[in-house]
Formats: C-alpha cells, sequence, structure tokens
C-alpha cells in the first residue's frame, strides 16, 4: 500500500495482491470509485495473477486536482503509474468510467496492453448517458458528496436487489461515503464523463477485448456494451442476467468466474 508520484504531477495511491508470475492484471475503476471496490476481484484473481488496484485522480488516496478532468488525462495518470512502478505490459480491466480510460489506453497505448476488458461502460457520452451523468452532476452540486451517492445508489443495482438485500446496500453505501471523492475530485470525474468520445475510434483496438455489462444496468444500459461489441472487431460481449452497473459487487463469484475464465482462456489459446 504506497503512494508514487507520476509523470503528470499527481500522486497515486496502489496496491499490490497477489504473487502471480508474469503480466499482471490492472485494474481501473469508474466515477467516485476508489480501489477497494476491486477488492472482491482482486481475491479472486490473486491466486494465478498480480494485481494493481489504484485510486483515479479525484478518488481516494490519491491526489485531486481542480478539473476539468478528461479521459486522456486519466489514461496518462494510468501510463505514468505504470512507468512509475515498472510494468511494461498488463492486462486491463476498466470499470465504467475506468473502462473509457481503458478504451484509451488501447487506443493510443496499444503495446502496453495484453488483453482488455471493458465492463458497464461506453464509448461516447450522448442519450440516455448524457442524461444520466448530467444529473448526477447536477446531485453532486445541489446537494454535495451526501446526496449524490444516496441518490447514485438507487441507479447502481436494480429494485429487487434492494429488497432482497437492503441490508447491503445499505452497507455497500456507507463503505462509498467513507471513501468518497473529494467533492472537487468526483466533480472532475463527472466532467470526464461528460466530455468522453473514442466511438470513431475504438474499431482501432486490437488487444483480445472482452466487453460485460448487467442486463438491469441503469446508469449505461446494455445498449451501450453493445455498439461496443459491433465497433472493436473479435471483441466478445457478455450480458449477466439480473445484473445491475455494480455487477462484480452484486454477484461477484459470477462476475469473477467469467472474466476469469475468459482471461485464462486468452492465455492458454496463446491469444497474448
Amino acid at each position: 500500500m504506497s503512494v508514487v508520484s507520476v509523470s503528470t504531477g499527481i500522486d497515486v495511491y496502489y496496491e499490490w495482491h497477489g504473487d502471480g508470475e508474469g503480466t499482471p492484471v490492472v485494474f481501473i475503476r469508474g466515477t467516485g470509485g476508489d480501489s477497494s471496490r476491486w477488492l472482491p476481484q482482486a481475491e479472486a484473481y490473486r491466486l494465478r495473477y498480480r494485481c494493481l488496484l489504484f485510486d483515479n485522480r479525484g478518488s481516494g488516496k490519491s491526489s485531486s486536482p481542480p478539473g476539468p478532468y478528461t479521459v486522456e488525462m486519466m489514461a496518462k495518470d494510468t501510463i505514468g503509474l505504470l512507468d512509475a512502478l515498472g510494468v511494461e505490459r498488463a492486462h486491463i480491466s476498466g470499470m465504467s468510467l475506468g473502462g473509457a480510460v481503458a478504451q484509451h489506453l488501447a487506443i493510443h497505448n496499444p503495446e502496453r496492453v495484453a488483453t482488455l476488458q471493458l465492463h458497464g461502460t461506453w464509448a461516447k457520452t450522448r442519450g440516455y448517458a448524457s442524461a444520466y451523468l448530467s444529473l448526477l452532476k447536477k446531485f453532486l452540486e445541489c446537494g454535495g458528496l451526501d446526496l449524490y451517492y444516496e441518490a447514485a445508489i438507487l441507479y447502481l443495482f436494480p429494485p429487487q436487489f434492494f429488497i432482497d438485500h437492503f441490508d447491503r446496500v445499505e452497507t455497500i453505501l456507507a463503505s462509498m461515503k467513507a471513501n468518497s471523492s473529494p467533492l472537487e475530485g468526483l466533480k472532475g470525474q463527472l466532467e470526464a464523463n461528460l466530455s468522453h468520445d473514442l466511438l470513431g475510434q475504438v474499431s482501432s483496438i486490437s488487444a483480445p477485448t472482452l466487453i460485460t455489462v448487467g442486463e438491469l444496468d441503469m446508469c449505461i444500459p446494455v445498449q451501450y456494451s453493445r455498439e461496443l461489441h459491433e465497433a472493436i472487431p473479435g471483441s466478445q460481449l457478455e450480458v449477466f442476467a439480473g445484473g445491475s452497473h455494480l455487477f462484480g459487487l452484486q454477484d461477484p463469484d459470477t462476475f469473477n468466474r467469467v472474466t476469469l475464465a475468459w482471461l485464462n482462456g486468452q492465455l492458454a489459446a496463446g491469444h497474448v
């Protein structure tokens, strides 16, 4: 558990998990999420892979300079972290905004990306995604961090999950608040979301790519993942039945089983 200064001028908090050899897996989190939200995945992956978890600019224990941020800026932070840690090439797994950052890496730094996983993400902010992300920004601006998280969580899981697991939802919400991004950092990340547009470039992605999305994702609906799947040559799409935006927290066992099987299969087939 350490902090390192990277080439973009910020300090980045990171953690290594696992003792696996070979190419590590780098997990990139979404809006307002610190690295702790990847722990259910790190616990499963660490048996075979060395896993790098870190806080994006504007979240957790990393720097939160004034915004606006961009996806390109956050991708350069990630490359800066890899450079500082001596990681030449990695399996990249990005969630939501982290998936947007992962797309940028795969397009502009393809030599650094062994495989690519894109979870609950999108190629261009428009339509429903634009309306939803603009609403999140209004929640933050009008009600501060508490209202932001209390409102946002209603979109992060489907209603039945709230009904069946309300105590668990409350625990997740409490963790989100306890590990909250600073207000300015969260605002900067939301601005990165709103300006995201790589739709005209994702077809150049050459890394083996797995795209996953929850069937009931109310943040970035399944149509956006289908658009990515159609645009990225040879990509595989997995739609999780009954799944939410945060399916990796909703049902980590299924999420880990599917994503690990895909990654292990890429290595076994010699595709990377």
